[in-house]
């Protein structure tokens, strides 16, 4: 009885040491501590591509938390992020579920940045997620299927055109096209030696004259801005001598001043004709009889 008591203590004390190695396993493998303190962060992916709760988060490759939920928010995916209490999300940070190891195992990966405003634990943030080995490859599956009908496609319309003889003219015609330009290149590879050759020379020359003419271009270009100048000057003393001569005439034709008065007075324009008729009778006697004028007296 007494060897069946101990027995059955022994079980127990090893049941208890068992269960304390696991407990104690677990902690270590989760690096999970009952007195560390934890905060939460939102996450939104867009899909989560097969990651779980409780998974890995690492902060620039160390482990840092866990993932403590997901909730399917419509189209897109709300992760809660469980961080130590001492990591600070900043808006350059990156948070994205990577792939890690052959087996496509899931983490989320932070790259902490110390730059940029803090996040709040009221924030979501917007997560990325990168596409791994198993996601790449579907892909590519596509991709080969898609490559696989095109060529199966180009390889029924090389058929059609193999049958009617329309590819192989095609191709020869390419071929003596070809050798007939090569042909042509050879036949005048001499007169477009010399082509290159003249536009050389003749650019030669022309940069030989700008430079020995560069003074005398620059004294003409002055001589033009002078005259130019003198232009714009004499243009002004005309247009001073038109404002004169409006003036005058406007005076004259208002009356104003002799000369006004000269033109503007019917009078006077008729007496003077008046005097210049009488002037003119008047010497017109004076030739007729001058003795009734001129009187001699000898003594």
């Amino acid at each position: 009885m007494k060897a069946r008591r101990k027995q059955e203590i022994q079980v127990g004390i090893t049941l208890l040491v068992a269960f304390g190695v696991l407990l104690w396993g677990v902690t270590w493998l989760k690096e999970f501590s009952l007195n560390r303190k934890n905060r939460v962060w939102h996450v939104r992916f867009d899909q989560t591509g097969g990651l779980g709760e409780s998974d890995e988060i690492q902060v620039n490759g160390i482990r840092k938390g866990s993932v403590d939920k997901m909730k399917l928010m419509g189209d897109w995916v709300l992760v809660d992020l469980a961080l130590d209490d001492d990591i600070k999300l900043t808006h350059d940070s990156k948070v994205a579920i990577r792939n890690v190891g052959l087996m496509g195992e899931k983490v989320i990966a932070v790259d902490l940045k110390m730059t940029g405003g803090e996040y709040t634990s009221r924030d979501t943030i917007p997560g990325v997620f990168e596409k791994g080995m198993g996601e790449v490859m579907a892909e590519l599956g596509d991709v080969t299927g898609s490559v696989s009908i095109l060529a199966k496609q180009l390889q029924a319309v090389t058929g059609a055109m193999n049958k009617d003889g329309d590819l192989v003219a095609t191709t020869r015609n390419v071929r003596q096209l070809t050798e007939e330009l090569t042909a042509t290149v050879k036949t005048n590879r001499k007169l477009l030696e010399q082509t290159l050759a003249n536009f050389a020379a003749t650019s030669k020359t022309a940069r030989t004259l700008t430079a020995d003419r560069e003074a005398q271009l620059r004294k003409t270009m002055d001589d033009f801005s002078s005259t130019a100048t003198k232009l714009d000057r004499f243009a002004g003393r005309l247009d001073s001598l038109r404002a004169s001569m409006q003036n005058v005439t406007g005076k004259i034709d208002r009356g104003e001043g002799s000369l006004g008065k000269l033109i503007n007075d019917d009078k006077l324009y008729t007496d003077a004709r008046a005097s210049v008729a009488s002037l003119k009778a008047l010497i017109d006697d004076v030739k007729a009889n001058p003795k009734k004028y001129l009187k001699l007296e000898v003594f």
